[in-house]
This record gives C-alpha cells, sequence and structure tokens, in this order.
C-alpha cells in the first residue's frame, strides 16, 4: 500500500509544463482588447477563494480529474505573493513567488498556469496528466475562467525571472515557461503531435538558469513556420505554463522561481522610402505604447493661428510613443521594427486641434469637418496632398487632418532638422528670410512659402515666441 500512495503521489505531482497547457484567464478582458494576459503583472492577489494564487491565474488549488489524485495535489500551495525584492524598473508593488512542495514520498514541480491541471494517470509520462482549454467550456476558479481569449499574433513574449536553486542539480538546472496560441478548440498540453490543428503559434523557454541568482529579462519569440502549425485559423486563445523545473518532478524543494511583468511584445516594421518620410499611425498594436526605435525621429502636428502645421511634439529613438499614436518619421532609408514596451498602460494619445495627424481608419469614415491629407511626393515634391479615396490608404499610415475652413489643396515641401542651423525655410542658408518667417508666424500673418513643417524652435525651450527671433538675430550678427 505504502507504494501505491507513493506511485501516485508521484504521478499526480510530476507535471511539468511540457504536461501542462496554460490557458489564459479572461476575467476583464476589454481593456487588452484581446492582445495581452489578464494580471500578467502579478499585481492583483484579490481573487474570491485562493488569497495566495494571482488573480487569472491557477495552480494546484484548481487540478480536477481522478478524485484520489486531485486530494493529495490540492493540499499545499505552491504559489505566493511576495514584495521584496522586486526587479530594477518595475513599477508593480508585488510579484509571483513560485515554488515546489514535498508530498510525502515526491516533489511537486511549482507550476502555475491560466489553463487548469488534470491528474488522471498513475504514470507521470501519461496524456492522462495534462492542462487543457476549451473557450467552449465555462467552469471557473478564484473568480476566473480558463481560458483567455487573443486575437492577434505577438512577436515575442517578455518576462522578468529569477531563479534559486535549493541545492545544486546538475542533470536538472532549468525551470522554464512556455506559452500556446490557438484557435480556441479544445487544446491540452502534452500531445502526441503537438496538436497541429489546433496550435497557431507557440513560445517556449526550457532553460532558465540560476543568473548567479540575479533577476532577468526574457524575451521569448513565438514560432508561426513550423509545417504542423495551424495556417488558416486565427488566433483565439492563449495558454501560458511556469514552472520551476523543466523536468517531472526534479529539483529541490527550496527552488524559488520569482516571475514578473510579463506581457505580449507586437512589432511593426516601417519602411522609409528614398526621400526620407513616411507617416505612422499604431493601429496594429491596439492598447500598447511603442517605442521609436534607433535611426527615426518621429513628430506630432498642430497649427499656429491660421498658418501650416508646425511641429508639436518631438519624439526621439527610443521615446515612448502613446497609444492611438500618428506621426511623421524621418530616417535615412530603410526598414525599422517598431515594437511594445514593457507592461505599462497605455494612454491614449490627443488628436485635437484644428491641423494635427490621425491614423488612416478615421479616413474611412471621415468627418465633413475636416479635410484630410495624404503624404505623397508629386512631381518631385514632397508634401501632403489633399485626398478624398482613402480605399488604398494602409492601416499602419497617418493622415493629415485639417480643419475644412482652413483647408487647402496642399502642404508642400516637408521639411525637419535642416542640414544647415537654423535655416528655418530650407533655403539652405539662414538670412533674413528666416527672421521674416518667424515674425509672421508669431503675428499669425499668414505665409505663401509652401513649407509644411518648419523649425522655427531656435533657442530648444520648445516654444516659438520672440525669443527665438532675438536668438536668430543674434546669430545672423554672429555669423556674418
Amino acid at each position: 500500500m505504502k507504494k501505491a500512495i507513493q506511485t501516485i503521489i508521484t504521478s499526480l505531482l510530476f507535471v511539468s509544463p511540457m504536461q501542462m497547457a496554460a490557458q489564459n484567464t479572461a476575467v476583464d478582458f476589454s481593456q487588452y482588447t484581446g492582445s495581452q494576459v489578464v494580471n500578467s503583472d502579478f499585481e492583483d492577489w484579490n481573487g474570491p477563494d485562493y488569497k495566495n494564487v494571482p488573480f487569472g491565474w491557477h495552480s494546484f488549488e484548481s487540478v480536477d480529474g481522478v478524485s484520489t489524485y486531485v486530494s493529495f495535489a490540492r493540499s499545499t500551495a505552491h504559489t505566493s505573493k511576495q514584495t521584496d525584492g522586486l526587479h530594477d524598473g518595475t513599477t508593480g508593488t508585488a510579484c509571483l513567488k513560485l515554488v515546489p512542495r514535498s508530498l510525502l514520498f515526491a516533489l511537486a514541480n511549482g507550476t502555475i498556469s491560466t489553463g487548469q491541471m488534470i491528474a488522471g494517470d498513475m504514470s507521470a509520462t501519461s496524456p492522462k496528466n495534462h492542462a487543457e482549454m476549451d473557450i467552449s467550456k465555462q467552469a471557473t476558479s478564484n473568480g476566473s475562467p480558463f481560458y483567455a481569449t487573443l486575437t492577434q499574433r505577438p512577436a515575442a513574449m517578455s518576462v522578468w525571472v529569477k531563479f534559486t536553486q535549493g541545492a545544486t542539480n546538475k542533470q536538472h538546472p532549468y525551470a522554464t515557461v512556455s506559452a500556446a496560441i490557438t484557435n480556441g478548440k479544445y487544446y491540452q498540453e502534452p500531445t502526441s503531435d503537438n496538436d497541429s490543428s489546433v496550435v497557431i503559434g507557440y513560445a517556449k523557454n526550457n532553460q532558465i538558469g540560476t543568473n548567479n541568482g540575479q533577476w532577468q529579462h526574457l524575451r521569448i519569440p513565438f514560432r508561426y513556420d513550423s509545417p504542423n502549425y495551424n495556417t488558416t485559423d486565427e488566433p483565439k486563445a492563449i495558454m501560458v505554463t511556469f514552472s520551476t523545473n523543466a523536468d517531472p518532478g526534479q529539483g529541490n524543494k527550496n527552488d524559488v522561481l520569482l516571475i514578473d511583468d510579463m506581457e505580449l511584445i507586437y512589432t511593426h516594421t516601417v519602411t522609409i522610402p528614398a526621400c526620407g518620410f513616411a507617416t505612422f499611425s499604431n493601429v496594429v498594436m491596439n492598447n500598447h505604447k511603442i517605442c521609436v526605435p534607433e535611426g527615426l525621429t518621429a513628430y506630432t502636428l498642430d497649427t499656429f493661428a491660421q498658418g501650416a502645421p508646425i511641429v508639436k511634439g518631438v519624439y526621439k529613438a527610443g521615446q515612448v510613443l502613446p497609444y492611438g499614436s500618428a506621426v511623421l518619421l524621418k530616417g535615412e532609408p530603410g526598414e525599422y521594427e517598431f515594437s511594445t514596451t514593457l507592461y505599462a498602460p497605455a494612454e491614449t494619445m490627443d488628436e485635437g486641434g484644428d491641423i494635427c495627424l490621425v491614423r488612416a481608419e478615421e479616413g474611412n469614415n471621415p468627418d465633413s469637418n475636416y479635410a484630410y491629407y495624404r503624404l505623397t511626393e508629386k512631381d518631385g515634391v514632397l508634401g501632403f496632398y489633399k485626398i478624398s479615396d482613402t480605399s488604398d490608404i494602409k492601416d499602419s499610415e497617418a493622415l493629415l487632418r485639417v480643419k475644412a475652413d482652413m483647408a487647402s489643396d496642399s502642404y508642400e515641401h516637408v521639411f525637419l532638422n535642416p542640414e544647415v542651423k537654423n535655416d528655418v525655410n530650407g533655403n539652405g542658408a539662414v538670412d533674413v528670410s528666416d527672421v521674416t518667417l518667424i515674425v509672421n508666424r508669431i503675428q499669425e500673418m499668414d505665409e505663401d512659402n509652401g513649407f509644411m513643417i518648419f523649425n522655427t524652435d531656435i533657442n530648444g525651450d520648445g516654444r516659438m515666441n520672440v525669443a527665438d527671433v532675438m536668438s536668430l538675430v543674434v546669430f545672423l550678427l554672429e555669423n556674418q
């Protein structure tokens, strides 16, 4: 009998991440619009049933299967909240602490999942011991279901981890994480063929080392190119699993895996053509802040009185653009990749004003109070030209929107950061005409120079005023 009990416990608790499919919980998923895992920063611990389990995630407390095995698995906790020793740069106040547990004669790997663990067989390698999810099922635990909606294709999964072994185990030295994006139909892990009819994309790192006891930031790419993956269906769900060891029941009872700030990363490639300018609207990565790629500068636009548009905001490489960003880009010709930032709530960019850049989707439902312009090169002249048909506008483009009573046929000669310092009008030289242009703008006089954007912040204080005129006059006098 003693041997039988040991076998039962071993078969139940030796559940590795490959034996436990994790499925995203979708308690209040509207805030993420199907693009993120709920409570992936592990800040919410207000589940109604298990206070030691982060809301939206599941561990052994909610295991299901054969009742004999289930009772053993539920007898001790593997997860808890930790509020000290957090990684540098986090904006949160807590992380997840995951530990294994010794139960009689067996060691159970610490494991947490967004799906439900199932224990159904005495053999650790049996497919009856797995994790499963099915979006058609309505079962819940700790206030959240055993699935989560995912309607986009992330490029990678970002997560902070800190792994400590209680005792060195050279044969089994790694913790692990895995994620499966599916079409929402029944999925369990592990399976003999990786459920090729269900899986759309997959990400995994089963070699999370101790890193000398330091936090490490992982970026784990999703694969969509396996010949067995589903290439016809759209994503509907995702499963994520963390475990203190990559192998069933291995490691040490004092192992600790800390987990924090997990985020699904999305990217979008923008091509800068030979003219050196392009527009970009953040629609591909809805609800995300994004970072300006190295080599690019992004500009938002505004208007000064009744004149042509001027620069409102400047975002340099590495700076963050808010959600809903619509910007003008400048850079050397080539391809650049935008990607989401670390986990952070998104803030919507203000699209108010008489003149501004807006996302292309607005052009599909234009406001009659405005005219819309597309960045185009005509007869060798780069500018924003009025459009009436937006059927060929890409979602990733941005449009210039101008109040109807201020609209003209075009705003030509896009011009930013001239090669010649203080060359406001872009004629290749600094002279009195540059002073005149700034004065006219300040006096709210219309200008016929045709320049859509010009450099008027001479002294670099972020404003256009008399101080800029004085700075430019001084510059001219000193450089005669």
